[in-house]
């Protein structure tokens, strides 16, 4: 089945960024493409924002938010108001501005099994018949074999969530490589392997419009690898540092494109999303993957908070 068969069976489609911080953004060419096809779409992030901007280590729970609209205990409906209890907008609120509509915040402290429980009440709540988890980057395709990945532990969470719905549920990945974790060798790699396996459902690249839209919300916010997806769009290319340069990137016209596969072929693929399936919290997910040898975002975020 193809990523177009899946959308006209569907009515309204929930598209989340799965690694928090600006990969709403990498959700708006998907946004816009289902929304071409007919379908209504609701778009959708994590409550865990980089250091740069929340000097609060980790997502944050769904109470520790004002001016949001509580779905359950790990969802609401954010604005273009919504913050912190402290003060700190989300990039989800910059989007919310951007495009003049509500959008969904998810919290995953509870791991994967309450992240599963969230997307099912999203998923009787608000109607949705489709989910998309996008990850700018493609670190989500990580085998768990590869050096380089240092933020595994929100896509293998969200990973493990949409592998376990009740209604179609796809991976998307744009910007290819752009979060500099996975070399372009080894994205190349996983790619065919998952093609071998008949997990990819479609590719669609970036419009001039989709990119318009994804430069204002990303000018707004501190995001790095999504700029790099709208850098692409103006023909640039070559090598890039990003996190302060502590990683490199090699931009190609990749980035452009959205590359969509089955999360539950994905989920079967990934050492890390299936170490951490069936964790009933974040903490639990973090200490199994640190002491399988991956140091995660919370880590690196802990450890900045202690200097």
């Amino acid at each position: 089945m193809s990523f177009e068969e899946i959308a006209t069976r569907a009515r309204k489609a929930l598209v989340i960024g799965i690694g928090g911080g600006g990969d709403i953004i990498g959700c708006i060419p998907t946004a816009r493409y289902l929304s071409f096809l007919g379908v209504e779409v609701i778009l959708g992030g994590l409550t865990w924002e980089r250091r740069v901007v929340d000097p609060k280590p980790g997502p944050r729970r769904i109470d520790e938010l004002e001016n949001c609209t509580p779905i359950c205990t790990a969802m609401a409906l954010a604005n273009s108001r919504t913050k912190t209890s402290y003060g700190t907008p989300l990039t989800e609120s910059v989007a919310s501005e951007v495009l003049g509509e509500e959008v969904v915040l998810l919290d995953i402290n509870g791991g994967a099994i309450a992240t599963a429980e969230a997307l099912r009440c999203a998923i009787e709540k608000l109607g949705i018949d489709m989910v998309v988890g996008i990850d700018v980057g493609g670190d989500s395709l990580a085998k768990g074999d590869e050096r380089g990945v240092q933020s595994p532990l929100a896509d293998g969470i969200m990973l493990a969530a949409l592998a376990k719905l009740p209604v179609p549920s796809l991976l998307g990945v744009i910007g290819y490589g752009s979060d500099g974790e996975l070399t372009i060798e080894e994205l190349h790699r996983n790619v065919a392997a998952l093609i071998e396996k008949g997990a990819l459902l479609g590719a669609r690249g970036a419009t001039r419009e989709d990119l318009e839209i994804m430069e204002k919300i990303a000018s707004a916010t501190a995001t790095e690898a999504s700029k790099l997806v709208v850098e692409a769009g103006k023909g640039r290319y070559g090598a890039y540092k990003i996190r302060k340069d502590s990683r490199s990137v090699y931009l190609t016209p990749c980035a452009l494109v959205t590359f969509y596969f089955s999360s539950k072929h994905v989920f079967e693929f990934s050492r890390i999303a299936q170490l951490i399936a069936y964790t009933e919290s974040l903490k639990e997910a973090d200490e199994i993957l640190r002491s399988h040898g991956y140091l995660t975002e919370l880590y690196f975020e802990e450890g900045d908070a202690k200097i």
